[in-house]
């Protein structure tokens, strides 16, 4: 049974619905909801704490502030999971549709943009959430102790906000989420080659020393970068000029001509290579010139030919 939204009231405190609504056609969606939504992003132990915490609407405790955002996404889900079945009844002759002669059916445009608003109400909700379990760990052991955490701890790009300041995901938990396979593939790649397991790790410590914050700071813009440009052309996202989100988040209507043509696609994975690459330049210069600081850093830049080219009197030579 679910246990954030289990009653018509639960449902009012976040959405305003009519008098007559029949909650009993949003119940059997509201399990579904919290176990897709949110069981499958904090884990069980840490939905089961929530839940059992007494709700005080006069705490700012982080752990009430959660719980009170999580069953608002809860809410939102719930019903767009509920709205194509909600004006239906299912009979031994088939499916009916229920309706009021004092009332008219909703403009296709109205479902439309009450499910963009339902969508977009619980992502911000859930996004919130997670923003302040991030920045309270200690009120959260659960999920920090689950895989849900550990995925994110080890990465350089640890969060959803981070990301999003350096480009626009519609600071979408989902999307970030969609993204970690491209950002532990960058950071393998290209992030593991250049600076070894030492150096990697070393910038992966907290610091307050202003030549690792700065270089820290280079590194999570090589890897969104180098990310966006991988996930430009992976043909999952929706992507236009100034975002890029998952395509699922988008409504089937929502794909218009903002979106990037196979063209542009190609131009932003190279602009955002390109950028990747100056990132690392920049970054590898500061490590270079601080050796104090970067104590096990070892510069594996193979000997270019320039290098290698000898000026003889007869002419050059290898």
């Amino acid at each position: 049974m679910a246990q954030l939204i289990n009653t018509i009231e639960d449902l009012k405190k976040h959405i305003v619905v009519s008098a007559s609504f029949d909650f009993k056609k949003v119940l059997p969606y509201t399990k579904r909801a919290e176990r897709k939504y949110i069981i499958s992003l904090i884990g069980r132990e840490q939905y089961d704490s929530i839940i059992i915490h007494p709700y005080d609407e006069d705490s700012d405790a982080p752990i009430n502030l959660v719980k009170l955002l999580i069953a608002e996404a809860a809410a939102h889900f719930s019903l767009l999971l509920a709205l194509p079945v909600i004006n239906l009844q299912i009979t031994n002759h088939g499916l009916k549709t229920t309706e009021n002669k004092d009332a008219s059916p909703a403009d296709w445009k109205d479902v439309r943009d009450l499910k963009r608003s339902l969508i977009e109400t619980a992502n911000e909700a859930l996004d919130s959430a997670f923003e302040i379990m991030e920045e309270n760990t200690a009120d959260f052991s659960e999920w920090v102790a689950s895989d849900h955490y550990t995925i994110f701890k080890e990465g350089i790009v640890r969060h959803t906000k981070t990301f999003n300041d350096l480009f626009n995901i519609g600071n979408s938990r989902k999307t970030f989420l969609a993204l970690k396979p491209y950002m532990t593939e960058v950071e393998e790649r290209f992030i593991l080659t250049m600076l070894g397991q030492c150096t990697l790790d070393f910038l992966k410590t907290s610091s307050t020393d202003s030549v690792v914050l700065r270089s820290q700071k280079l590194l999570q813009m090589a890897v969104v970068s180098f990310t966006i440009s991988k996930a430009a052309v992976a043909g999952t996202f929706s992507v236009t000029q100034s975002s890029l989100v998952v395509s699922s988040e988008e409504l089937p209507w929502e794909r218009n001509k903002m979106e990037l043509d196979e063209a542009k696609l190609e131009r932003l994975r190279k602009d955002r290579e390109n950028s990747g690459n100056e990132y690392l330049k920049k970054l590898k210069k500061i490590i270079v010139d601080n050796p104090t600081i970067f104590v096990c850093y070892e510069d594996k830049t193979e000997v270019g030919l320039a290098n290698k080219i000898q000026k003889l009197k007869t002419g050059l030579a290898l």
